[in-house]
């Protein structure tokens, strides 16, 4: 992948297996990293985006698409799932409608939930 790099610094190249290394190989410094990303971002007209936006906005399309948030805690690397629970939180909240939804219908047979009906005041009370 970096070839052209590994040439260029010859003996003082150090591999590392870095997807985005210094010009030797080695790991980037986060704030350098960070100016880096931010230009071919600003080029492409999304404005001055950080590497950690992207892991924000991937987060947030995991969850939006309903994937269970103890996967996403593992997927970003949270040592608790309370960490992503704390920060993705809002993002669930659709869940509890979803999970209301899936127990009525497992307890009413797939039906949707009757709404009684009111009698007319006029009718004669059977009951």
């Amino acid at each position: 992948m970096h070839n052209a790099e590994r040439l260029r610094a010859g003996e003082s190249w150090t591999e590392h297996g870095l997807i985005f290394p210094t010009a030797f190989g080695s790991l980037s410094a986060p704030d350098t990293f960070s100016h880096l990303f931010s230009r071919p971002a600003r080029k492409a007209g999304l404005g001055h985006w950080h590497p950690h936006e992207l892991r924000h906005s991937g987060a947030s399309l995991m969850l939006a698409q309903g994937t269970p948030l103890h996967v996403v805690s593992e997927v970003l690397g949270h040592a608790s799932i309370s960490i992503t629970k704390d920060v993705y939180g809002h993002l669930v909240k659709g869940e509890k409608h979803a999970a209301t939804a899936a127990i009525s219908g497992a307890l009413l047979g797939g039906q949707r939930p009757v709404t009684p009906k009111v009698a007319p005041e006029d009718a004669e009370d059977t009951g």
